[in-house]
């Protein structure tokens, strides 16, 4: 079965249903008067409001919601830099099923500790996202878990797609700006929004430091990073586009942009003071894409996605020096 064939319209709609009055309709937040270099407008689609902090939650509720009562009674396993496994487990946790997470040494403690408060077991493993999709994977099968994957399954991405959805219905944006790790947020996005309005430009964002989304899109294939980097954009740490994302990311994305640990900085920055709201470095790297985005667009508001707000006040603080050196 193809990807359009789980990725269709009722599909989202199924997923809207799942997480209604478990996940937040989200307000679109201006950024002040600030605009895109043509002039457009700029909105925040303010993720970081949802329980958990990130739009993760809506993933994570319709996949669980998906599971058979035998699969309910056997628990779950999930692997995650943060923002995914405090998801599952609150998700788990308000439905009474035992969730255990594979992380990884190099995840912010503020995050592991999140997932521990929502009762979840947290196993370690090596710091790289292949490492914890292994673990996970053979931790699954050794103790007949159901495996929800942070990004690379057609529930997390239609879960995920519901953004789009509430989008088109708070406003006709020009083009909306989606952070990109392994691609769970923007192929939920793009197809949920492509489908319905195809005229709006859908546009992936990673940092420089962890291009291969970016690679992938250009070559036509997909590209692995042989390991992480040290980006500040932690919550998209990720190495490798998932086999289920790519193709629906290379069908529905209009054009994918990198920016620079600078320019995540400055506009993570710039969400708070002028927007008044808190997000994590993967939350600003969409602003900071608008910002600098010099390519064509229709008029219209643009809108990008604050992903994540599970930060820290000292790494907020942090990031002033991060802002003027990359």
């Amino acid at each position: 079965m193809s990807e359009t064939q789980h990725l269709r319209q009722e599909h989202f709609q199924a997923a809207r249903a799942s997480i209604a009055g478990q996940a937040l309709l989200t307000p679109l937040v201006p950024v002040g008067a600030v605009t895109t270099p043509a002039g457009n407008p700029l909105l925040l689609k303010a993720e970081n409001l949802q329980p958990g902090g990130s739009f993760k939650i809506r993933g994570a509720i319709h996949s669980l919601a998906c599971l058979t009562l035998t699969q309910r009674a056997a628990g779950v396993i999930a692997y995650s830099t943060g923002n995914h496994a405090r998801a599952v487990a609150i998700a788990a946790r308000q439905m009474g099923i035992r969730a255990k997470i594979v992380m990884s040494p190099d995840v912010p403690a503020h995050k592991i500790a999140a997932v521990h408060e929502q009762g979840a077991v947290v196993v370690m493993a090596a710091p790289s996202s292949q490492a914890r999709r292994d673990l996970a994977e053979e931790l699954a099968r050794a103790e007949g878990l159901s495996l929800i994957p942070p990004y690379d399954h057609f529930d997390v991405m239609a879960g995920q797609g519901t953004i789009g959805l509430e989008i088109l219905e708070q406003t006709t944006p020009a083009a909306i700006f989606v952070p990109v790790g392994g691609g769970g947020l923007l192929a939920g996005i793009a197809a949920a929004v492509k489908q319905a309005t195809p005229a709006v430009r859908v546009i992936g964002v990673e940092p420089e430091w962890e291009n291969d989304a970016w690679q992938s899109f250009r070559l036509g294939h997909q590209v692995a990073l042989p390991a992480a980097s040290g980006s500040i954009a932690d919550a998209i740490r990720v190495q490798s586009l998932g086999d289920l994302t790519y193709p629906v990311i290379s069908r529905y994305v209009d054009e994918i942009v990198t920016v620079s640990e600078a320019e995540i900085a400055a506009s993570t920055l710039l969400i708070a003071s002028v927007a008044h709201l808190v997000v994590e470095p993967a939350g600003g790297v969409g602003l900071a894409a608008a910002l600098a985005y010099r390519g064509n667009l229709p008029e219209g508001p643009v809108v990008s996605i604050a992903s994540g707000g599970n930060t820290t006040l000292a790494a907020l603080h942090a990031l002033g020096a991060a802002a003027v050196v990359d």
